[in-house]
């Protein structure tokens, strides 16, 4: 947050020019959490707890962690905010086979990676893959039962977190549908390659084009 910090000017949230609440859920109430005021980046922090990967942020003396843990499309917020057309965001797509860490193109209405960008992913998974290596091989070490094709710790971590928070999106979507939902093809994308950002921002522009039809005029 240090680092988005020197990039991005904080801001008190009741002081933006446009409403904003990030979503937490209390660690140990399990209750969720609406942050709607203070500081703009500690929001933001507080709601980005990712259990196991990212540590739990002490907010007004209560333990937060990600607020997708229980509403990970947070439509039910964005109705209690006022706002009277929701276009919501999802982000829980389906996961790429195993192994499956380079991006391919899935066709021509998706953009595809120049030379420089996929040296870019190729570098960042690399990095990646020697470090949960690194975590993997000490599970290892301490454990003799494993078997060569158990799955490693981060990766059933990973699917795990992405299997109940799709599930709970479709839930919580059935209940509390948006009017218009975009949902980008990030199948493709680790949860660590924030190396490949101007990527996905352009995979998540491609979503929003196909989706402006189905605008409302005026929105």
């Amino acid at each position: 947050m240090r680092a988005v910090g020197e990039n991005l000017n904080d801001l008190a949230i009741e002081d933006m020019a446009h409403q904003f609440a990030a979503v937490a859920v209390d660690l140990y109430s399990g209750k969720e959490v609406w942050i709607q005021t203070g500081s703009m980046l500690d929001a933001v922090r507080a709601s980005s707890g990712l259990p196991g990967l990212f540590t739990p942020t002490l907010h007004e003396g209560r333990w937060l962690i990600d607020g997708g843990v229980l509403n990970p499309v947070p439509v039910s917020l964005c109705r209690a905010l006022g706002a009277d057309y929701v276009i919501a965001v999802n982000l829980n797509r389906p996961m790429p086979k195993r192994g499956a860490r380079q991006l391919e193109a899935k066709g021509t209405d998706q953009p595809t990676a120049d030379s420089q960008s996929q040296r870019d992913s190729d570098e960042g998974t690399e990095l990646f893959a020697r470090w949960s290596g690194l975590l993997e091989n000490f599970v290892s070490s301490i454990r003799s039962d494993r078997q060569p094709s158990e799955p490693g710790m981060i990766e059933v971590m990973y699917t795990t977190i992405n299997i109940m928070q799709d599930q709970i999106s479709r839930s919580c979507m059935l209940v509390d549908p948006p009017d218009l939902i975009v949902a980008p093809d990030v199948s493709h994308f680790h949860m660590m390659d924030f190396h490949r950002a101007a990527e996905a921002i352009e995979f998540g522009r491609a979503a929003v084009e196909q989706v402006v039809p189905e605008l409302p005029n005026g929105t």
